[in-house]
């Protein structure tokens, strides 16, 4: 009887590790709010009556950011800044830290915190701009592009520590995307320079693949994939002839094989076999914005209208193999910057 009771209670923890490891393998969405300030031009901006003539370039002078995060079902929602100047969160890949970028236009920072808000940290200051940024496979580093207020030559790649060591990179040339990098993330690349003489003229902020062997990019307004080692020795890149109108590239999938776009404001799917393009799929019941693939590539959420037609913006969470779209949230402020890890 002793022994059977100890099996059963062992066998009852080993259930609830595995539903633990279930509920965390589905990972967390971080995202940025944006409410109005609780004063006159707030409630103007809220009720999109601004007066004749009032600039309204200044978003920090009627709205405020902020950073939080929720689980994909909805629940476990928390607020982790409160500046009312916080942007564009992502996740670390292993989950444990959140980079964003706080400040106004013309001065802004990157920071990193640890996933509940705690010990934030100012890993760059005050740049004129920060255009996007990428977490190292590692997590141990982020490579950030940033744009200096000079008559020329305005963008630098910089690769930034979480311990705030910074490298620099002055390259004009690799500065809108190309550097990125290596697959386990122990450092950063150039592609051969080649390369940018062989793809269309005007390519650029190319989407690297998880295994960094694949670009995906816009061309003449289709997407386009290649195989930036392959093209830089043979010099010769060429269209599939079967690619669909793209607007723009989100991002591939965890696993690589697909690729995340919109076309005239839907979200579509590419899939992607071997550098080929094998079918495509509008998974758009309605148009949507900031859509962010799940951990297992399985789902996308993403912000769309809500489904009353209130004037806000909701997060959805779309099954890709069925199409089933669920609507997690319903508040009375609007959603940005969805990121899923």
């Amino acid at each position: 009887m002793y022994y059977k009771s100890v099996i059963s209670v062992l066998f009852l923890l080993l259930l609830l590790s595995g539903i633990v490891f279930a509920e965390d393998d589905v990972g967390k969405l971080v995202f940025s709010t944006r409410e109005p300030f609780l004063n006159e031009d707030g409630f103007r901006a809220r009720t999109r009556t601004l007066e004749k003539g009032k600039s309204t370039s200044k978003w920090w002078e009627f709205y405020q950011y902020n950073i939080a995060t929720m689980n994909p079902d909805g629940s476990d929602y928390r607020q982790l800044t409160d500046d009312g100047l916080s942007r564009n969160p992502r996740f670390s890949p292993d989950r444990k830290r959140i980079a964003y970028i706080s400040g106004v236009d013309e001065s802004q920072s990157l920071h990193i915190m640890f996933a509940d808000g705690s010990e934030k940290k100012k890993l760059i200051r005050k740049q004129y701009a920060i255009h996007d940024f990428w977490w190292s496979p590692l997590s141990n580093a982020v490579l950030v592009v940033i744009e200096i207020d000079r008559p020329k030559d305005r963008l630098e790649n910089w690769e930034v520590s979480v311990d705030g060591k910074i490298k620099r990179w002055r390259t004009l040339q690799w500065a809108q995307g190309w550097l990125h990098w290596d697959a386990k993330g122990e450092k950063v690349k150039e592609p051969n320079r080649k390369l940018v003489e062989v793809l269309p003229q005007g390519t650029r902020w190319p989407e690297w693949s998880p295994n960094r062997k694949w670009i995906a990019f816009k061309t003449e307004g289709y997407l386009a994939i290649a195989e930036p080692d392959v093209v830089s020795i043979g010099r010769t890149w060429f269209l599939q002839q079967n690619e669909v109108p793209c607007d723009r590239i989100v991002e591939w999938s965890p696993h690589g094989k697909q690729i995340l776009f919109y076309t005239s404001g839907n979200i579509c799917v590419a899939n992607v076999e071997q550098g080929k393009f094998t079918g495509y799929v509008n998974l758009s019941l309605y148009q949507g914005r900031d859509a962010t693939w799940s951990p297992d590539a399985n789902q996308i959420a993403f912000i769309g209208a809500d489904s009353n037609r209130r004037n806000t913006s909701e997060i959805f969470i779309l099954d890709v193999d069925t199409g089933k779209m669920e609507q997690i949230t319903s508040t009375t402020y609007d959603y940005y910057d969805l990121h899923w890890r």
